[in-house]
């Protein structure tokens, strides 16, 4: 049995291609029991650790160290797949016998070809067979963390970037110029720059600690962190909002003072 720890809208897409998935509904919420309709509930992480010989971490960010703490104790094979810096990973190392580094590209993965699984560390390919023939693509690679942070870097990088300048011109009184501009030199940044308020708001909240993660991943390198740092805080001043719009991503991030959500604890 494979379990999963905890399912969101990603971590019940990937358990739904395993064969036996099974994941722990102690303290969770009720969307959550929502999402793992289908997978085998052991209630407690206890019967979780005695019953599976794999578990698979897939959870917002900023839980990473704080859920693999709760498998200190673990016989068997954890697979942190989130999204954070190789130093967090090395952090989760320390903290669990049986290691494996892993992160996921792409959406939920439904469709084949849409979402790869990157793994390194010694017993990767043993996570990597969990998924063979499946809709979720596997790669071993030297440091997957790595990958994950700098592919994420630029996607959700670019982003906020575009948020943060559409909300300076705003702020500035040249929006209209701005836009106009777009059209004529750049005519995808008008319609990229909605849908980036869009996801911004449903999904910052989660974005904000990734992005921290990015700008350590990056002052390990020897590069300036503050590319990360800058994204994770206009992320930070959106609420969350699933059906938001351009209108109000703005005027939460142009606001004075802004409203910032506090940070997520590492752990």
């Amino acid at each position: 049995m494979i379990g999963v720890v905890h399912p969101g809208e990603m971590g019940a897409a990937v358990a739904r291609l395993l064969d036996d998935a099974a994941w722990a509904s102690d303290g969770r919420s009720e969307a959550t029991r929502r999402r793992a309709e289908g997978l085998v509930d052991l209630g407690s992480v206890a019967r979780l650790k005695e019953e599976c010989a794999v578990v698979l971490s897939v959870c917002p960010p900023h839980a990473a160290v704080e859920t693999a703490r709760a498998f200190s104790d673990y016989e068997g094979l954890y697979a942190d797949l989130n999204a954070v810096s190789p130093a967090t990973a090395a952090e989760i190392a320390r903290i669990v016998p049986r290691f494996v580094d892993g992160g996921i590209v792409g959406p939920p993965p439904r469709e084949p070809g849409t979402t790869r699984l990157y793994l390194s560390g010694a017993e990767a390919p043993a996570v990597a067979a969990l998924f063979e023939g499946s809709a979720l693509g596997t790669r071993v690679v030297d440091d997957a963390s790595a990958v994950k942070m700098t592919y994420a870097a630029w996607t959700k990088g670019t982003t906020a970037l575009l948020l943060a300048v559409r909300a300076a011109a705003r702020s500035l009184g040249v929006e209209d110029e701005l836009v106009e501009e777009w059209r004529l030199s750049q005519p995808g940044l008008p319609s990229r720059s909605e849908a980036a308020a869009r996801v911004g708001l449903d999904r910052g909240w989660r974005w904000a600690f990734e992005l921290e993660e990015i700008g350590r991943a990056f002052a390990a390198a020897g590069l300036p962190d503050g590319f990360g740092a800058a994204a994770a805080e206009v992320y930070r001043r959106l609420p969350r909002i699933t059906d938001g719009g351009l209108a109000e991503a703005l005027a939460h991030l142009i606001e004075d003072p802004p409203r910032c959500a506090p940070p997520h604890p590492r752990s």
